[in-house]
């Protein structure tokens, strides 16, 4: 089980839907917050609802910013126990309408942010020989063949990176102390929806999206509340996909070949 009395906390994209559910939990288990986010007004206002944390600008593009955020968390708190790096972005469109551009800023977002949160948050707590990084992903990433992923690839190849980062920190580290959580949310109610990328032509996203069986959406608590009880578990993997463990059997069982996992995405009716 992770302790959280009295610990500091690091939540990147803090003020977002699903982060907002997170930082509340973790407060009521006595953590510091540090709410990071692109937009400092959400950031304040939710860091003043909370009973221990400050607000912090960050963009996750600029080491700097990043460099900046863990001062301001080291100078309000003294030193920080976990980070969760959590920012990121979507966008919809076929593989084919991505230009070089376009995956330049969804990889330097998604994926390279992530990685200056662990340069810059990494050495202190390996001085301590305690920490924690919690690195969302998303169920695109971890089970494979979801129909949504003809719309998708670039997103679904930035989470899947995600993972590939947490298992390289997890094994390098594990020994020294460092803790690691992959996040995989699920399709869950957020109020946002990937914006489509400028080359996509906009019929044809809506042919394809048409053409997508619809599925059930978690809310934001449910998934919070995974990602809390796989810190009390102890467990890698957090994921909100129902029967998960059964899917990444099926999965392994061939070979990692999306196909086999097709037949079991269900429609609503």
């Amino acid at each position: 089980m992770l302790n959280l009395d009295g610990k500091t906390v690091v939540i990147t994209a803090g003020a977002s839907v699903m982060a907002q559910h997170i930082a509340r939990l973790m407060a009521g288990r006595g953590a510091n917050l540090v709410i990071a986010d692109i937009n400092l007004d959400a950031a304040e206002s939710l860091a003043a609802a909370l009973p221990s944390a400050i607000a912090a600008e960050c963009d996750v593009r600029s080491s700097d910013e990043v460099e900046a955020l863990r001062s301001a968390a080291i100078d309000e708190f003294g030193a920080v126990d976990v980070v969760m790096s959590h920012a990121g972005i979507a966008s919809a469109g076929l593989v084919t309408d991505y230009t070089d551009d376009d995956w330049r800023y969804l990889l330097d977002l998604n994926v390279i942010g992530m990685a200056r949160l662990v340069r810059t948050f990494l050495p202190a707590m390996l001085a301590r020989k305690s920490g924690h990084f919690i690195f969302t992903s998303s169920s695109l990433a971890v089970l494979h063949g979801h129909p949504v992923g003809v719309l998708a690839a670039p997103y679904i190849t930035s989470k899947a990176a995600v993972v590939g980062l947490a298992q390289s920190v997890a094994t390098a580290y594990r020994e020294h102390g460092i803790g690691v959580t992959v996040f995989a949310p699920d399709a869950t109610e957020t109020g946002w929806a990937p914006a489509p990328v400028s080359g996509a032509d906009p019929d044809e996203l809506r042919r394809v999206m048409s053409s997508l069986p619809r599925y059930p959406r978690h809310s934001p608590q449910d998934a919070a509340d995974v990602l809390m009880q796989a810190l009390d578990d102890g467990s890698f993997l957090a994921s909100a996909t129902p029967d998960h463990a059964r899917l990444l059997h099926l999965q392994a069982d061939s070979a990692l070949d999306p196909a086999a996992l097709t037949s079991q995405y269900q429609t609503l009716d």
